[in-house]
């Protein structure tokens, strides 16, 4: 358990002054009465202050998270754990947290008893993506006189990612790049790929983990496998971010679309072991570089996770930015509801170096711009196919939602009469 800071605090007062005030006149009117008054009321406060002093330094709090990796739409889900190693009770211990995360309430006021351990649980559903904090929180007891009060404090915080879900039941044709395929291409890769066309002999310099050991048993000399490059280009994935081309709010607005689709490209794309990176112009750049394997899918979820959709980097200026970085024979994917087509000189120099452009553009009059033109989407994607770019259109509604945030949210609240109704949360 990591060690507390304890601090004690005073909470009533005014005895003290009745026991000053007991205590003069039992000196100046000497009488039983008084001196009863006087060793009950000191009494009560050292039985208060040794009750709540065992507990400040008996009573420990701790708690587990079950996963700091989440999804929005799953559920959140801590432990949380009270010992109290004195034999007093702690007949009464506040919990106050102040992790951040939207929906999700940890306080709580619990007992314990002497030697005793209490332990619940809490749990929530991942309303919003983003990076969240589970703490700091501390423990409020003491004794049940209300003299005195203790505070048991965790300063520490418990770091919290909630990266947005990946929906396996929408499915784009990834771009195959302009090597296309898994054929076997015509140049030899200088760096291994996961395409072994052939055996060589051994050359001085070679990496050990490329030797072709049978070959190598069965003519008595060193071979070596020999790779092809990869016959499919990676993707980048483009997001769009510019604060001033969104339409819509929250789970309904085109920044969520975006960021859903995104993540669903990033798994489809890494599950046929073609390498995708990430480009965005939110709150700030941010940039993957393309890769493969689990560890990529991570990054790229992280990355994902903390993005919004307040950036001032026009479109514009995104493909500008990928022709210095992007290698020939990758594709590149924008997703953009921004449908002016200032943008197109330069996709036009990203297909000139041998980057090939996909766009997934999104019809703003389904997502409620009230000064989009119906079909200006369709007309967009049109003049896009007419200069040789694969377009879509996404719809909202297209991308489907987690059941968990499609369902009506309630909670218990008690009235000023005591009854307990459940109360909907849109």
């Amino acid at each position: 358990m990591t060690s507390p800071e304890i601090h004690f605090q005073w909470r009533l007062r005014w005895p003290l002054g009745l026991l000053v005030l007991l205590a003069v006149t039992a000196v100046l009117l000497p009488h039983t009465v008084w001196n009863s008054l006087l060793l009950g009321l000191g009494g009560l406060y050292l039985v208060a202050w040794r009750w709540t002093r065992q507990l400040g330094q008996s009573l420990r709090g701790e708690r587990t998270l079950r996963s700091g990796w989440v999804a929005v739409g799953d559920q959140l889900e801590e432990t949380f754990v009270l010992v109290n190693h004195a034999a007093w009770p702690a007949l009464w211990v506040e919990v106050v947290d102040e992790a951040n995360v939207p929906g999700y309430r940890a306080h709580s006021v619990q007992t314990v008893d002497g030697h005793g351990r209490q332990a619940w649980r809490r749990t929530a559903v991942c309303l919003q993506r983003g990076h969240f904090k589970l703490g700091p929180w501390r423990l409020r007891t003491g004794d049940p006189f209300g003299l005195f009060q203790v505070e048991i404090c965790y300063p520490t915080a418990a770091e919290l990612i909630i990266h947005p879900p990946v929906q396996s039941n929408f499915h784009i044709p990834l771009p195959a790049g302009q090597r296309s395929g898994r054929a076997r291409a015509r140049q030899r890769a200088l760096r291994a790929t996961v395409n072994a066309a052939s055996i060589r002999p051994y050359v001085a310099g070679d990496p050990e983990r490329w030797v072709h050991w049978p070959t190598t048993a069965r003519r008595d000399d060193l071979f070596v496998r020999q790779f092809d490059l990869d016959a499919s280009g990676d993707i980048w994935i483009l997001l769009d971010l510019a604060a001033d081309v969104q339409v819509g709010t929250g789970l309904r607005g085109t920044e969520e679309h975006a960021v859903l689709l995104a993540a669903t490209l990033t798994a489809q794309t890494l599950s046929q072991h073609r390498g995708v990176g990430l480009a965005s112009y939110g709150d700030e750049p941010r940039l993957v570089l393309p890769a493969r394997g689990e560890g990529q899918s991570w990054r790229m979820l992280r990355t994902l996770a903390l993005v919004t959709a307040v950036g001032k980097t026009p479109l514009p200026e995104a493909p500008r930015d990928l022709q210095r970085i992007a290698k020939q024979g990758t594709a590149v994917i924008i997703i953009t509801p921004n449908l002016d087509g200032d943008y197109l000189p330069h996709l036009l120099n990203l297909a000139r170096k041998g980057v090939s452009p996909h766009l997934l553009l999104f019809d703003r009059a389904s997502f409620g711009d009230p000064h989009a033109p119906p079909h200006a989407a369709e007309a967009f994607k049109r003049t896009l196919t007419s200069m040789g770019f694969d377009a879509a259109v996404i719809q909202q509604g297209d991308i489907r939602q987690p059941e968990a945030l499609l369902q009506p949210r309630t909670s218990w609240r008690v009235t000023p009469l005591g009854k307990a109704i459940r109360v909907r949360h849109d």
